[in-house]
C-alpha cells in the first residue's frame, strides 16, 4: 500500500464517500441508488466509526463504517473500495484498523450480506464473523440476507 493511509475520517470527507458509494452500487439491481443519502455520511464521518484509505494526494479510495447499536454492538455497515484500486489489500486494512478499535472497546460486531456475494462472505468470515443467520426477505420481499456476527471472545484479527 505505498503512498497509501488509513485514518478517522472526518466530517469534511462526507462528499467523497458519498461518491464512492454511488459508484459501489452501480453493479447492483437498484443500478446507482444508494439508499443512504450524502446527509447520512455527514453525521457517519462525525459520530460513527468511519475509516478511510487515502492516497498520497488525499483522495479517498476506500472506507468502512461501523455504528453503535442499543445492545452495545457494532453494526458494519459499509465497506467499499473505488474499482480502480480494488485487489490491492485496501479493504484488508481497513477491516484490520476497524476491528483493532472494535476489540479494543470490547464490542461485538454484526452485518447483513447478499448470500450470493461470495467475495465478500470470504472476507468477513477471514475476519471472524462466523455466527451466521439467514433472513429471508431482510429489506424487500427478494432481498435476503445473511447476518454475520463476530463475537469479540472468539477469533483474534488474522495477520
Amino acid at each position: 500500500m505505498n503512498g497509501l493511509t488509513i485514518g478517522r475520517a472526518t466530517p469534511r470527507d462526507f462528499l467523497s464517500i458519498a461518491a464512492l458509494d454511488r459508484e459501489a452500487w452501480l453493479d447492483t439491481p437498484e443500478g446507482g441508488f444508494i439508499p443512504d443519502g450524502e446527509h447520512v455520511w455527514r453525521v457517519w464521518c462525525e459520530h460513527a466509526l468511519t475509516f478511510v484509505c487515502r492516497d498520497s494526494a488525499g483522495v479517498v479510495l476506500g472506507v468502512v463504517v461501523a455504528f453503535p447499536c442499543t445492545n452495545q454492538s457494532f453494526c458494519l455497515h459499509k465497506a467499499m473500495v473505488a474499482r480502480s484500486h480494488q485487489g490491492q489489500g485496501i479493504a484488508a486494512r481497513l477491516f484490520e484498523v476497524l476491528l483493532a478499535e472494535l476489540d479494543s472497546r470490547r464490542a461485538d460486531c454484526f452485518l447483513t450480506v447478499s448470500p450470493d456475494n461470495a467475495r465478500a462472505l470470504g472476507l468477513y468470515r477471514r475476519y471472524g464473523f462466523t455466527e451466521e443467520t439467514f433472513v429471508p426477505g431482510y429489506y424487500r420481499p427478494k432481498e435476503d440476507r445473511l447476518v454475520l456476527t463476530r463475537r469479540i471472545t472468539t477469533v483474534p484479527l488474522p495477520r
